[in-house]
């Protein structure tokens, strides 16, 4: 006798089975896919710090305006936009928000170093040739008992062409203004202080120049003397005029 045959044929698969019918071999090749990164982008906070750096980055061009307290808003925006990015790689699966913190502290730090710039440009670029930058410390006394007279450097001064800044004390009109009084500070002259004669200066522009009020910052340059009285524009005691040929 012939012995029966011990292996059993292996069933073949149809191929032919109808679409969406799983096979025997599909059964086997076809596993479910796992997730491969775990997205929880969705439940994460945006930093507030980012959306504040991000804000102040843009409004921080005010800075390249003449006030130098303006440059305190991109310093600003750069601290929080440094401290944004901190506290987010710190807490990545809580806080969100880089992109706008980088944003944020680009426009910040490129106004901060644009408008410091610029404002050095400025200053070397400001006073009109001819004329020698003087401060209002040259002319305070260095002794206080001797506030109210002039100082040993405004003497040195007399006769000379110089360049000073400051703000118009309001004069009698606003228009067509030839004489007022220049003082250091804008809370002194334009809000009713009483600044030290040193921090004021008599100005008389030569003929033919006139200007308007306004409570800029004004740039001064002329002749500078010695000279105290009692000025009609304000009623106060001048120590020092300034006969002055440019005004900005």
């Amino acid at each position: 006798m012939t012995p029966a045959t011990t292996e059993a044929a292996a069933p073949e698969v149809s191929t032919d089975a109808p679409s969406g019918v799983a096979t025997p071999a599909s059964l086997f090749s076809a596993a479910p896919a796992a997730a491969s990164v775990d997205d929880y982008g969705q439940y994460r906070a945006l930093s507030a710090s980012a959306v504040i750096s991000l804000v102040i980055g843009a409004i921080s061009v005010i800075a390249l305006l003449d006030f130098w307290i303006l440059k305190a808003v991109p310093a600003l925006g750069v601290v929080l936009g440094l401290t944004a990015l901190q506290r987010i790689r710190s807490r990545p699966d809580e806080l969100s928000g880089a992109k706008q913190a980088r944003i944020g502290l680009a426009l910040s730090a490129f106004f901060l170093l644009a408008s410091v710039g610029w404002g050095a440009f400025r200053y070397v670029n400001e006073v009109p040739e001819g004329y020698e930058r003087i401060s209002y410390e040259q002319l305070k006394n260095p002794d206080e008992r001797m506030r109210n007279f002039a100082s040993p450097q405004a003497m040195d001064l007399e006769g000379k062409r110089v360049f000073i800044k400051g703000y118009m004390f309001p004069p009698p009109h606003e228009t067509g203004v030839t004489r007022f009084v220049l003082c250091r500070d804008n809370g002194d002259c334009c809000f009713g202080g009483q600044p030290p004669p040193s921090d004021m200066v008599f100005v008389e522009l030569a003929p033919g120049l006139d200007t308007s009020y306004d409570r800029q910052l004004r740039h001064v340059a002329g002749t500078f003397h010695v000279a105290n009285f009692q000025s009609s524009d304000v009623g106060k005691q001048v120590l020092y005029r300034l006969d002055a040929d440019y005004i900005k």
